[in-house]
């Protein structure tokens, strides 16, 4: 054995021991090294030296120096300020810094100097290569890496959270049965995933586990293997060493086997495991006997859970499951194996059972050629990028979106394949021009696109050129390409619809060449003026600027009057600012086009349209068909928000969990958190709403509803001493805003009213009416103010003093049914019944369900239950827009509904 050989060993082992206390390092170094006493000298000098004065252990790279004399700090100058040391140990130091680019906070794990110099670098070259090549939800990912003056450092992202091993500290017992299957499974798709790309991580353990929200990230990639080659493994170990921490190895890894494969991370994952049902370590004989035992005496845990875990820790390779996906499968196959059956797997989770489900569909379609000799599929859905601008002229960026769209119009008129919707795709190569990420790559990731369409245009003088090619999304395979289009410059739209025609005849072609032969299955692209103005309209909903959208859409149909999609947009542009008047004109220029817009757009055209009428039915059934066709889309969202409607809890969160917020349409829309939070809340699981309240406030701090649903978990809680101390928190926000503190304070008055607890619901009243008196002797006016001020005092009984608010604003806004309701429930409660008829009125057909509601409130204040249920019940076929806040705002006039069953179910979902 070389000398180099044997520091690098010497350095594994040393590694490896500064895991054990400080009092065991040298007599661990001793078992471990008792067949090599080179090896054993070695580590031990390693350790003394390390642990003596001034040693590795006491010398970190920010202190330290380099031979130039240059600090950690000064050689990260200009790209990351040091903050503090996270952790150190024989190898690296772990720094908390911030990344001076994008001003965020980060963490750069640096190489000892030190041991660079002695032992080389080869080792946290490798864990830099592998973490490089590895990018999944559930492992902590590679921001940068780099040498600066001597200093080999890799950068991640900053994440707030602890070890599993702190985890397991300070609850000091058994996790519950649903947390552990929860972070195990996190576990298992992010080892999944590595094996898929050829990792084993070789020292799965707790402190290798980063918690954070209550998901767990995989991380510590430094003794991996990657794939079959053992070259830069024997460089760190050989073969008949153990390289990783005992207690968590697989028999064949601990003997030092070169074969070692997956199936040493499947039986560290069971001893994991072990660890945490049980709350014990596992003993390293007999393993399965001892673990069957442990398990054993775990009340609520399911045979089946016990079999898989039994089989994970088999002594034999060759008795375990042979990869991860195996684990999982099992895993996922008892989900109610529980007495925790509420518990439901997180949307990143259901995403990767939507790509199995994908690929799955694709195997449907065959292609069909002139011969029969096969062809290869076609892999769905197909997904088509933004077009690059290579002709230098910005003014012509435009035309690269013109094209993805129109082609994505045409294949969804084609409708023999399934087709990402254009705004989904449109984020997703948006998101790839300004990361630097491949373009393909991001759309598959970000779409689940099997195949993409992509494709390029330049000019020369006074020609443009337009080139198109599918390319297989999964393997990165070119599966055609075609012949260029040429075209005058000035001749844009007849560029994009020739171009359109060849991707259609291209696609139909793959799937049946039958189709590529019908007529009918194109019509000319919209002008490209008018096209500018819809793509202007485009980001700005997608930015949710619904007002500034609305115009740029109508002026696109009204330029191109065939153009259907953009009334389409527009029309949700006018629902989402209340321009009930233009999104009616808008759908009906839309239908009155008579043009096919596709499946997709003509199903979220049905929706509007229903929902103009007040049919709540048929605008669930629309919208649930345009979710089928694209999951992750807004429609999925609005999907969401129709099931709400009408009280399909269960079936929302199911939605819910087939959506990714990291990914496509989701990405950056802070009402997914919204509706999280509000499922969560229904649900009865008030720490999930929490949860999903405070992670809004983490990613869009802007977003005040996440203070005013933060308040309501506490409130549902009972805790009042947290929210109190967040009520102080929140004390230094903007006063003027629709959900500001004493919004906050007015919910969880009604909150904690309906939970039972009167007392601290009339302290919380209170406040409320002192802090909105203070703001509205600044400003009496103000709009949202007087509303809250109205709705506090009614829900404390005061009817009189909350007359002049609620019937100012019911006066100044009449087309608002909220205003001229509570105004219509004031009166009631005084009963002046003749009143509160005049200040409702006839119903318009868009505001029916809320009518039918203040309807039912009114009845049961009157004790008709058979009238208020029946309102009820109609109100939520026709989809109560604010049903989730229901319970909460009107608990004082619905209370005696819960006492019938019907009503108790159409008030708690259902």
């Amino acid at each position: 054995m070389t000398q180099a050989s044997l520091a690098r060993r010497a350095l594994a082992v040393f590694d490896a021991a500064l895991d054990q206390p400080p009092a065991a390092r040298s007599r661990w170094i001793r078992r471990h090294c008792a067949e090599d006493a080179a090896l054993e000298r070695e580590a031990l000098l390693l350790l003394s030296a390390a642990e003596s004065d001034g040693g590795i252990l006491d010398i970190t790279p920010h202190l330290g120096t380099v031979s130039s004399g240059v600090s950690i700090t000064d050689a990260l100058a200009g790209r990351y300020e040091i903050i503090r040391e996270l952790g150190r140990g024989g190898m690296a130091t772990v720094f908390l810094a911030r990344e001076l680019k994008h001003n965020r906070e980060v963490v750069v794990k640096v190489l000892n100097p030190q041991v660079a110099r002695a032992c080389g670098k080869e080792r946290f070259a490798r864990e830099v290569h592998i973490t490089a090549t590895l990018g999944h939800p559930h492992i902590v990912p590679l921001i940068d890496s780099g040498e600066a003056d001597g200093f080999l450092y890799y950068v991640m992202p900053r994440i707030d959270g602890c070890s599993l091993r702190d985890v397991l500290h300070d609850a000091g017992k058994p996790l519950p049965i649903a947390e552990s299957l929860r972070i195990l499974r996190d576990i298992a798709t992010a080892l999944e995933y590595a094996h898929g790309a050829g990792v084993i991580h070789r020292d799965l353990k707790p402190e290798n586990v980063l918690m954070a929200s209550g998901h767990a990230y995989l991380l510590d990639f430094g003794i991996a293997k990657l794939g079959d080659d053992d070259t830069d493994d024997i460089a760190i170990t050989a073969p008949g060493f153990a390289l990783g921490t005992r207690r968590y190895m697989a028999p064949e890894q601990m003997s030092g086997a070169a074969s070692a494969d997956a199936r040493a991370d499947v039986f560290a994952w069971g001893v994991l495991a072990v660890e945490l049902l049980t709350g014990r370590l596992l003993p390293g004989e007999a393993p399965q006997q001892a673990a069957r035992a442990m398990l054993e005496r775990r009340s609520g845990l399911s045979a089946h859970v016990m079999s898989l875990l039994l089989d994970c820790l088999a002594t034999a390779a060759a008795e375990r499951p042979a990869h991860m996906s195996q684990v999982l499968a099992r895993l996922s196959g008892q989900r109610h194996g529980t007495k925790h059956t509420r518990q439901r797997l997180p949307a990143r989770h259901v995403a990767i059972s939507v790509v199995a489900t994908i690929a799955a569909v694709a195997a449907l379609f065959v292609w069909q050629s002139r011969r029969a000799a096969p062809r290869p599929m076609l892999a769905q859905p197909v997904a088509v990028s933004v077009l690059r601008n290579e002709t230098g002229d910005p003014a012509l960026s435009v035309l690269g979106r013109f094209a993805g769209d129109w082609i994505t119009d045409g294949l969804q008129q084609l409708n023999v394949a399934t087709v990402v919707p254009w705004a989904s795709a449109l984020l997703a190569s948006d998101h790839a021009a300004a990361s630097g990420a491949p373009l393909v790559e991001t759309l598959q990731k970000e779409t689940l696109a099997g195949t993409v369409v992509t494709g390029s245009y330049y000019r020369l003088r006074d020609s443009l050129f337009l080139q198109a090619q599918l390319i297989d999304a999964r393997s990165g395979e070119l599966v055609s390409r075609l012949s260029p289009i040429v075209v005058s410059v000035s001749e844009p739209e007849r560029a994009v619809n020739e171009l359109r025609n060849r991707v259609l005849g291209a696609v139909a072609a793959a799937i049946d060449e039958k189709v590529a032969a019908s007529s009918g299955l194109t019509r000319n692209p919209p002008t490209f003026p008018a096209y500018i103005a819809f793509s202007r309209g485009l980001d700005d909903f997608l930015a949710q600027r619904y007002s500034s959208a609305l115009p740029q859409f109508g002026h696109a149909f009204a330029l191109d009057s065939t153009f259907t999609v953009a009334a389409i947009w527009g029309a949700r542009a006018a629902f989402n600012v209340d321009s009930i008047a233009v999104a009616s004109t808008l759908a009906q220029g839309a239908r009155a086009a008579g043009l096919a817009p596709g499946e997709f757009n003509d199903a979220s055209l049905r929706y509007i349209e229903a929902r103009l009428l007040g049919d709540g039915v048929s605008a669930r059934a629309a919208i649930r068909r345009a979710a089928e066709l694209s999951p992750n889309s807004r429609a999925g969202f609005d999907n969401v928000v129709a099931l709400l409607s009408a009280g399909y809890v269960k079936a929302a969160r199911q939605q819910l969990d087939r959506m990714d917020p990291e990914r496509g349409e989701m990405r950056g829309w802070s009402s997914f958190w919204t509706q999280r939070a509000h499922v969560a809340h229904l649900e009865g699981n008030f720490s999930l709403e929490l949860a999903d309240a405070r992670e809004l406030a983490r990613r869009f701090p802007a977003r005040r509803v996440a203070q005013v649903l933060e308040a309501r978990a506490w409130a549902a809680t009972g805790d009042t001493r947290a929210l109190d101390s967040a009520l102080v928190a929140w004390q230094a926000l903007p006063v003027h805003e629709y959900w500001s503190q004493g919004a906050a304070m007015v919910v969880a008055s009604e909150e904690l009213a309906r939970r039972g607890r009167p007392e601290p619901a009339r302290r919380y009243a209170l406040r409320a009416v002192s802090w909105l008196s203070a703001r509205l002797a600044d400003s009496s006016t103000h709009r949202d103010h007087r509303y809250w001020m109205g709705s506090v005092l009614y829900s404390l009984g005061r009817y009189d003093e909350a007359r002049p608010y609620v019937e100012s604003l019911a006066r100044e806004f009449p087309a608002r049914l909220r205003y001229k309701g509570l105004a219509a429930l004031a009166a009631a409660r005084r009963n002046d019944f003749d009143g509160a008829e005049r200040w409702l009125g006839p119903a318009a057909p868009i505001d029916l369900a809320e009518h039918l509601v203040l309807c039912a409130r009114i009845a049961a204040m009157q004790g008709k239950t058979e009238a208020a249920i029946t309102a009820l019940t109609s109100a939520a076929d026709h989809g109560i827009s604010n049903y989730p806040w229901l319970m909460t705002q009107a608990y004082s006039d619905l209370r005696g509904l819960m006492q019938d069953p019907r009503g108790a179910a159409l008030l708690t979902g259902r």
